[in-house]
């Protein structure tokens, strides 16, 4: 008895006596009362028996509960599940007011207790990662004029091989002084955008420029097919054009537009291993709108401490977590931010989302990189966070890479990028949507390019060799940046827009935009195929 109580008494809670004998009545008291601190959100003054049944409930005797099902069916399964989750909502609800006036730096953890019952698979394999392409240390502009002919150099010829591998339409294609040299007729050119516009008569004009020089292309405007085509060209991207040159040889009338594209053959890499990979995308840790009751409920699962028995049999193979961008909320990102944030100093924002971290298990491996909202430069492609911010993740498996980066994941290959060039692509295709993010991706796909667009909501680094540019075809391609939780496929690339943890800001408000957070997607990399877990309030989650 005295062992328990002054195990309380360092916390500086007393213990009433109804309390203590449901304490001692347990097989293992010391075993209980530890647990008990853990899962304490806010260690009591005076400890009651209704504080230990509550706790029990919520936390305690879940292995308990899920044990139970096991035995009783997969329909008893389901029921208990349901239950969870009911207390969960209900319990949450009491406790919003509370979280609602909070502004302390640290946000309420949630006690993270062992479950002897729960062996994840992903504790028997160490991780498998490697970086095959990331602008960190490799970063040579300056910013000077010569840098950007070194960019649009390298975007040009990388891309001009790729189109000439991948379209036969285009083979044979010539440089623009040939055109006027040679009066060759039936033409084949691949150039980059300089212009493109439509003409008072309904035509489309797309000015292309090489090495050699520029020259004009129509699309006639009832040619209604290629037309569509042309419409989806954007400045500065590099495409192929078939064509007739005009009688007066200043112009070709085009009969084909390509872009270099992604083969249909493209052969997906499986990992040999069970195992998952998992996307918390814009975490937005330091804003008042970050959704602190469905994270803790994401760190609860993985940690195998919430869920069926599926869910947590997919927890526990999860080994990689990748943090697409935006993991902090930042400082003065969006008009009148400062009155929506709960940390205001940005160094503090790093060293809450390191402690959050922290709660993740052991086995798990972290890969974060930078978005918009981080601390890195603005321009992309952005290198990795700079040691000063990676210090404040000791004690965490974390590996840092830059904005976009290609990653190997147990022979898996990722691209991960944060997706700022999203709205640059639905502001300028008129059958792109951004709230429609799966189809802005396999847009970019087609182009073989993340931001081509110069000058426009993406700010452009003229690094000497263009890192935006797709030269090898990735497994699975990821975004974040636009809040919405979205999974589709591209000739066979597995496409996933990350969700996020933050609630509608009022910028988002202004501009009606409605994001989808409080979701993970997670893939499995033995077999190819994604889903999503659901941490919202109106649903624990299902995984199909």
């Amino acid at each position: 008895m005295k062992t328990i109580v002054d195990l309380f008494s360092k916390h500086g809670t007393l213990v009433q006596k109804d309390a203590l004998d449901y304490i001692l009545s347990k097989e293992k008291p010391e075993d209980f009362a530890t647990e008990l601190l853990k899962n304490f959100k806010e260690t009591p003054l005076v400890l009651t028996l209704g504080d230990i049944k509550k706790i029990e409930t919520s936390t305690i005797e879940e292995p308990e509960i899920q044990k139970q099902s096991d035995t009783n069916g997969m329909e008893e399964i389901n029921t208990q599940q349901d239950e969870l989750t009911t207390q969960l909502m209900v319990d949450e609800t009491k406790n919003s007011e509370e979280n609602q006036l909070a502004a302390t730096l640290h946000f309420r953890n949630i006690g993270i207790g062992s479950i002897k019952s729960w062996k994840p698979l992903a504790k028997e394999y160490e991780p498998e990662i490697r970086i095959i392409k990331d602008v960190t240390g490799n970063s040579t502009c300056e910013g000077e004029t010569k840098d950007f002919a070194y960019l649009f150099q390298s975007r040009y010829n990388s891309l001009k091989k790729i189109i000439k591998k991948q379209r036969r339409e285009v083979l044979n294609a010539i440089s623009v002084d040939r055109i006027a040299k040679n009066n060759i007729r039936d033409i084949q050119l691949i150039g980059i955008v300089k212009d493109v516009r439509t003409t008072v008569n309904g035509h489309r004009l797309i000015e292309l420029e090489d090495e050699t020089g520029n020259i004009m292309v129509l699309i006639p405007k009832d040619d209604h097919r290629l037309l569509q085509i042309a419409n989806e060209v954007v400045f500065d991207e590099i495409i192929g054009v078939k064509g007739v040159l005009s009688r007066k040889g200043d112009i070709i009338i085009a009969q084909e537009i390509v872009f270099p594209d992604v083969s249909i053959q493209h052969e997906k890499h499986k990992a040999d291993l069970p195992l998952y990979a998992a996307f918390p995308a814009d975490i937005h840790i330091g804003s008042r709108m970050f959704l602190e009751e469905e994270w803790n409920r994401f760190i609860k699962w993985i940690n195998g401490e919430l869920g069926n028995n599926r869910q947590r049999e997919v927890a526990g193979k999860i080994k990689y977590l990748v943090i697409p961008g935006d993991t902090v909320d930042g400082i003065g990102i969006y008009p009148n931010q400062e009155k929506e944030l709960q940390i205001k100093d940005v160094y503090h924002q790093y060293e809450e989302l390191a402690r959050q971290l922290q709660r993740l298990p052991d086995h798990v491996s972290v890969i974060i990189q930078p978005g918009n909202h981080d601390a890195v430069r603005p321009a992309e492609p952005q290198p990795a966070f700079e040691k000063e911010i990676r210090d404040l993740f000791s004690g965490v498996d974390i590996t840092f890479v830059g904005n976009p980066c290609y990653l190997s994941l147990n022979g898996v290959e990722i691209l991960s990028y944060h997706g700022q060039s999203l709205l640059d692509f639905a502001i300028n295709i008129q059958n792109l949507k951004y709230n429609e993010p799966v189809e802005i991706m396999k847009t970019i796909l087609k182009k073989r390019h993340l931001a081509p667009i110069y000058g426009g909501h993406t700010p452009i680094a003229p690094e000497h060799v263009d890192y935006m540019i797709i030269d090898r075809i990735p497994d699975v391609f990821v975004t974040g940046h636009v809040h919405l939780s979205k999974i589709g496929e591209y000739r066979g690339i597995t496409l996933i827009n990350a969700s996020s943890w933050q609630a509608q800001t009022s910028y988002q408000k202004m501009l009606n935009f409605v994001p989808d957070p409080g979701k993970l997607p997670i893939f499995n990399l033995k077999t190819g195929k994604a889903t999503t877990m659901d941490f919202t309030l109106k649903t624990q989650g299902d995984i199909s």
